[in-house]
């Protein structure tokens, strides 16, 4: 064949680790954007006064509420409420938290022999071809291998990478591109043989056995996650900034009744004193103006 066969793999990330991690990292960095509920409520606040404050915004102007303190704020809400994530986001980061929950110990300790072999054989192939593939062929021959493939995190998309990895060697035996059997035959000196080869052929079969049903691993780099994940946790820590400053302006400057409408104050139902026997029954509660956290 004229270049070596470019066999299906799922589309991957280009970023690369060279390195094997700790495992602990990789389960570390699994954990999920989750918002408590302190912080839902407080994003219910900031949704609250963004909406409702046009309705005071003669006064609000008046303190230095400008049109671009009111963008800066939806912009902020926008991005810490996780609008701008994509679904790939979620669905990565819930397939990672499946391994770190350890959907079962025995697929966690096929996807961490996968991801070693991944971690010592994608490098070792980069760095064999300039050196056996003749000088004039070598970039395009590493192109063509690596075309679609690329070293994947700690999860379920290692399988498919070392799947696919495994396929193209054996490929190499046959090939008539030039150097390509010579590559295969230095892969066996340097100790990727035949045998070794099907050992983790059964592995990736055992591994996909053991895959969570109609749930393919989202084709999102651990780099777009975590850039994705910090921006919307800062995004978070701006907003409470901005919402003190409004809140506390604001709170000095309208009525009782205008900050529960621009939810800078709940109302909170408090028990009267019981009353004395014989006396006439009044209601039980009553309303008391309270502000809210911020």
């Amino acid at each position: 064949m004229g270049k070596p066969k470019t066999s299906k793999s799922p589309k991957a990330p280009n970023a690369e680790r060279t390195n094997a991690e700790p495992l602990d990292e990789a389960l570390d960095e699994a954990t999920p954007t989750a918002l408590d509920a302190e912080a839902t409520a407080f994003l219910g606040r900031v949704h609250t006064l963004l909406f409702n404050v046009p309705k005071y915004l003669e006064r609000a102007r008046r303190h230095g509420y400008t049109q671009k303190e009111h963008d800066l704020g939806w912009e902020l809400y926008t991005t810490a409420s996780g609008k701008n994530r994509r679904f790939e986001h979620w669905l990565a980061e819930s397939d990672l938290r499946d391994v770190a929950a350890g959907v079962s110990a025995e697929r966690m300790r096929l996807l961490q022999e996968i991801d070693a072999f991944e971690n010592l054989w994608f490098p070792r192939m980069r760095a064999l071809i300039p050196r056996v593939i003749p000088r004039e062929s070598a970039d395009r021959f590493a192109a063509a291998f690596f075309k679609g493939l690329a070293q994947q995190p700690l999860g379920p998309a290692v399988v498919d990478s070392v799947k696919t990895f495994l396929i193209r060697v054996d490929e190499l035996a046959s090939s008539a591109e030039p150097g390509a059997r010579a590559l295969y035959e230095t892969l066996g000196e340097r100790g990727l043989t035949p045998k070794k080869i099907e050992a983790m052929r059964r592995l990736v079969a055992a591994a996909e056995e053991l895959r969570t049903p109609d749930r393919a691993a989202p084709a999102v780099s651990r780099e777009e996650i975590a850039k994705a994940k910090e921006a919307q946790l800062a995004a978070l820590e701006s907003l409470r900034l901005w919402y003190n400053d409004w809140a506390t302006t604001f709170r000095g400057v309208f009525g009782t009744r205008a900050q529960i409408t621009l939810g800078l104050t709940a109302l909170r139902r408090k028990k009267k004193d019981p009353a004395p026997e014989g006396a006439m029954a009044e209601d039980d509660d009553e309303e008391d103006a309270e502000a809210g956290d911020f």
